[in-house]
């Protein structure tokens, strides 16, 4: 059990799935313009007690709309392009992915909010976390956020035990081959979130 919600984003093999499902990451996301149907319902079947989330970025409402028809996930993710009020009828949890270094977000937030379950906050940069930790915790004491940008090692545990995030957001890397897949990075971070 983590001490935090966690998703995972950008699955798109069983390893990863079957890995961040054993250590109990709550959403596990997978882009699904880049990952074909059956294999993705493949992936699915071997799941359980995981909420899947079905990423849809750089994507126009009407492909999102099909993409959702098709894959049927259990929240949409898209990026902050969309018109969430074109969006609507699509009736699961929404993740909202918005990037510190390009998008206005006191607008965005105060839009959104009505019409999605989490902000995923995101930046262009490995260091964009870097002198906004203040900024972030007052976003995430109004907002419902998770945190996607890299986070320090020695700064985890003060982000989860201390400020009002709801959670982390990591990418899942690629297989070396199938079913040969280093999880070095992933578990340095799962690990270090599993309850004592």
């Amino acid at each position: 059990m983590l001490r935090t919600t966690v998703k995972v984003s950008a699955i798109e093999n069983l390893s990863d799935a079957r890995y961040c499902a054993g250590m109990g990451v709550d959403l596990l996301g997978f882009p699904m313009s880049k990952i074909p149907l059956d294999k993705f319902n493949e992936i699915r079947n071997w799941l359980a007690g995981v909420a899947i989330v079905g990423e849809a970025h750089q994507s126009s409402v009407s492909a999102i709309k099909t993409l959702c028809e098709e894959y049927k996930p259990d929240f949409l993710e898209i990026d902050s392009h969309v018109n969430l009020i074109q969006l609507v009828d699509i009736k699961i949890p929404k993740i909202l992915q918005v990037n510190v270094d390009r998008d206005n977000l006191p607008a965005l937030f105060t839009t959104a909010t009505p019409h999605v379950q989490y902000f995923l906050l995101v930046g262009n940069a490995a260091n964009s976390l870097e002198g906004m930790e203040s900024q972030i915790e007052t976003w995430a004491a109004q907002y419902p956020i998770l945190l996607g940008m890299p986070i320090p090692e020695n700064e985890l545990d003060a982000w989860v035990n201390q400020s009002s995030i709801q959670g982390i957001g990591i990418e899942a890397g690629g297989e070396e081959r199938p079913g040969f897949r280093d999880f070095t990075d992933l578990m340095t971070i799962l690990e270090k979130l599993e309850s004592e």
